[in-house]
């Protein structure tokens, strides 16, 4: 891979990555909208799962870029780098953790009480590579992959009951989350996977957004 073509990647990552936080808010949005509609305890706890997926995602793209003019203006690592990249890990893997095992409950809750509420919402730069690498933890990344794969499995089950286009939406949204997280974890073969897990990612929020937006529609 030629230097500009790891610069255009580099970028596109970031953007990627910036669409995908901005998303991941619009859907805490449409989520807390028709939790005040319906009461429903599920998508409060997915408007705080998405919520906290947003700022997590927004604070890796916010210390890449940092990251990335340091090096540009130093050209090389400073040496409190280091520390600050392993606080930033730290913070944004707590942040997703804490956001899937928010999206485990809702789907936990949602089999107790499907019953009771068949009606509620289903779901619901060239140094920026390398750089992005150190947010991704393996052994974390596959307690994420065991929560979504969860999540993804049941709206799946939900899917092949319901054979609706919003039960669908909620399946790819999980079902794109959790191949980006597969994706993620290959990152150690090949750059490309790092472009392949953005590109999933944010296709996955698409899907979630899409759906929630027409059920507020259709509630509003």
């Amino acid at each position: 891979m030629t230097e500009l073509s790891q610069q255009l990647l580099g970028l596109l990552i970031i953007l990627m990555e910036f669409i995908s936080s901005f998303i991941s808010f619009l859907v805490g949005y449409y989520a807390l909208k028709g939790y005040r509609t319906s009461s429903a305890k599920g998508l409060l706890l997915l408007y705080l799962g998405f919520v906290i997926l947003g700022i997590g995602i927004f604070l890796r793209v916010v210390t890449a870029t940092y990251f990335v003019i340091i090096i540009r203006v130093y050209e090389s690592a400073t040496p409190h780098l280091s520390g600050l990249a392993n606080l930033a890990a730290s913070i944004f893997t707590l942040t997703q953790l804490t956001a899937y095992s928010l999206f485990t409950v809702t789907y936990v809750l949602q089999a107790k009480n499907i019953g009771e509420r068949s009606a509620e919402i289903s779901a619901v730069p060239a140094a920026a590579i390398p750089i992005f690498r150190l947010f991704y933890i393996p052994t974390l990344e596959l307690i994420a992959i065991t929560l979504l794969g969860f999540v993804t499995v049941y709206s799946f089950t939900n899917w092949l009951l319901k054979r609706g286009i919003d039960a669908a939406l909620v399946f790819l949204g999980f079902g794109f989350m959790l191949l980006s997280h597969l994706f993620f974890l290959m990152m150690i073969v090949g750059e490309e996977f790092l472009f392949l897990g953005q590109a999933t990612q944010l296709a996955g929020f698409v899907c979630l957004l899409v759906m929630l937006a027409k059920v507020s529609k259709t509630h509003g």
